[in-house]
């Protein structure tokens, strides 16, 4: 199996490839690089910088006539003014023990042009860390530029400029870092660069995690990723990749913090806010059961996984106090929450068969116990086809992978994902069969941000239509479906080579024809990690630690009774 085979070597991480106009507040990535970080303009001739459409991406043109010069800066670790986040080019992984740690030893910049191209790192406080300048003269012809440092000798890079000196007439069509992998295997590496990706929006100082890592921190954090943060990085301590000691300092950051935001009915709020040294709900926001949820199923399984007897206490309290009673519509259905007032019931209410309503109704009886009053349809079909609704409550519990009925819904589970999962691989070759996603057998219609970042969308095998937009997440999160682990690792591994799994983990969606966003979402990101850890314990046959710990903890085993009695009642 291929996952059995050592990986290492340098390979590509997209910094910029110019997307978007410059300066387009309009476009949802303008301003923003591959990394979640940003970048702008620099430079007396700044107004002498221009934009042009090349294919699917772009090129950033200086024409120099005039004396002057100018380029652009790209941050390399949070936004600009975030002084104490940078790169150490020698690890490159925040959190990541030394033996998982790639480095950076170079980078390549695709230029076309005439004159004098200069390119720099800077430290946080503007320092020039290192420089090289090239002579152009390249006519039409665009020329990749291949340069190399000693990362030891960087370990607080701030940020990477090119300047188009006096008089130059030259274009930049991307940037990409050359990093140099650590010798892993392919399910190791799969899962180290999905916490990589998650791990970029996480604060050490608030023990939260932006909704997106180009968000600014403390703006927008995410309540869900937040919580399946602490489970990721309870899965890397279990995988030897980062110390015990971490994954209990982010447990016990996140469970404080949380502890101290606004809920309502005892509802934790999607996303939240910082105001000074407090929390609120963001504006327009609204109070989620199902945020509520993956919060406390991650947290109570990274507190059963290291045994935090102290903050699985606090969890039981905390999630003791939702009030599902009154959150019911007439029907009896437990509803999505609150809006931002905490007392305005939002519609529709959690009824459709799927993995969210699943997830929702077991905190349901986290909170309520035998009083609980567990509504689902029974269709046993997966809403719209939508990816992600069929395997969600699979990264928390193994009981839905039994091949037998559970007793709220009365579906075979595994039956229906598989059946789901045939759909997904059907899709591609039967809509669309002269697609790249056809050829290479790609699939993923999920959930998640729309094409290039415009929106939210959730696309489906059942839905009107042709749907091409793909969520890889769905790969992963389906894997354990696959009877061979090694067969998921085969397509993961086509995913890497054209460009779709670099260093800093999948992107957020492609097209059909892999014209790809790379917007760095936390809650995709940790349903990634997620389910790379499952993959992984099935490819290396390690106990699955998470699925372990939902054994053992007592208030999640008792829940998930309700839909899977003992096995003895059978």
């Amino acid at each position: 199996m291929e996952g059995d085979v050592a990986r290492t070597g340098h390979v590509l991480q997209p910094l910029q490839e110019y997307a978007v106009p410059l300066d387009d507040e309009s476009a949802p990535m303008g301003g923003y690089t591959h990394l979640g970080t940003d970048y702008g303009r620099m430079g007396p001739g700044q107004d002498d910088l221009r934009w042009k459409k090349r294919g699917a991406s772009g090129q950033v043109c200086a024409d120099l006539a005039a004396a002057g010069w100018t380029g652009l800066w790209h941050s390399l670790a949070g936004l600009r003014d975030e002084e104490d986040r940078y790169l150490d080019f020698n690890k490159c992984y925040p959190y990541v023990r030394d033996d998982y740690q790639p480095k950076c030893v170079g980078m390549v910049i695709r230029v076309q042009g005439s004159g004098t191209l200069r390119l720099e790192l800077k430290s946080p406080e503007e320092r020039v860390l290192w420089w090289a300048t090239r002579e152009l003269a390249t006519g039409n012809e665009w020329l990749e530029l291949s340069l190399s440092w000693l990362p030891s000798e960087l370990r607080r890079v701030k940020s990477l400029s090119w300047v188009a000196e006096p008089g130059a007439h030259l274009c930049v069509g991307s940037i990409h870092l050359v990093m140099e992998m650590p010798q892993v295997t392919l399910a190791e590496k799969v899962f180290l660069v999905s916490y990589a990706k998650l791990a970029r929006s996480y604060s050490p100082n608030t023990g939260m995690v932006r909704d997106c890592a180009h968000t600014p921190e403390g703006r927008s954090d995410s309540i869900a990723a937040s919580g399946l943060f602490c489970l990721a990085t309870c899965a890397a301590w279990k995988m030897g990749m980062v110390k015990r000691s971490f994954a209990e300092q982010v447990l016990r950051k996140t469970h404080a913090t949380i502890s101290g935001a606004p809920r309502a009915m005892g509802l934790l709020p999607q996303h939240i806010q910082r105001h000074g040294e407090k929390y609120k709900i963001v504006a327009g926001g609204e109070y989620s059961t199902i945020a509520t949820s993956l919060y406390y199923h991650g947290a109570f399984l990274a507190a059963q996984m290291i045994w935090d007897a102290k903050t699985l206490v606090g969890l039981i309290k905390a999630v003791r106090e939702v009030e599902f009673d009154r959150l019911r519509d007439r029907q009896g259905y437990v509803g999505k929450g609150l809006a931002g007032d905490g007392r305005t019931l939002l519609a529709p209410s959690w009824r459709d068969w799927g993995g969210e309503t699943v997830l929702v109704l077991l905190l349901e009886h986290m909170a309520a116990g035998s009083e609980a009053q567990l509504r689902m349809d029974k269709t046993g079909s997966v809403p719209g086809g939508v990816g992600y609704l069929a395997e969600i409550q699979s990264l928390f519990y193994p009981d839905f992978s039994y091949d037998v009925p559970d007793s709220v819904s009365e579906a075979v589970w595994l039956t229906a994902r598989r059946d789901h999962l045939a759909e997904q691989k059907g899709y591609f070759p039967g809509r669309w069969p002269g697609s790249a996603a056809a050829s290479l057998g790609l699939y993923g219609l999920s959930a998640g941000q729309g094409a290039r970042g415009v929106g939210h969308v959730a696309n489906g095998t059942r839905q009107p239509g042709k749907a091409e937009l793909i969520h890889p997440h769905y790969i992963l999160m389906s894997g354990s479906l696959e009877p061979d682990p090694g067969a998921c690792y085969d397509l993961l591994a086509k995913l890497e080579a054209h460009g779709l799994m670099p260093p800093w983990g999948m992107v957020e969606n492609f097209s059909k024809d892999l014209e790809y966003l790379p917007t760095l979402v936390s809650l995709s990101g940790a349903f990634e990690c997620i389910a790379a850890y499952h993959l992984w314990t099935r490819a290396t046959g390690e106990l699955d630690a998470i699925y372990d710990s939902a054994d053992h903890c007592p208030l999640l085993r008792e829940a998930i009774r309700a839909f899977y009695p003992p096995r003895s009642t059978w």
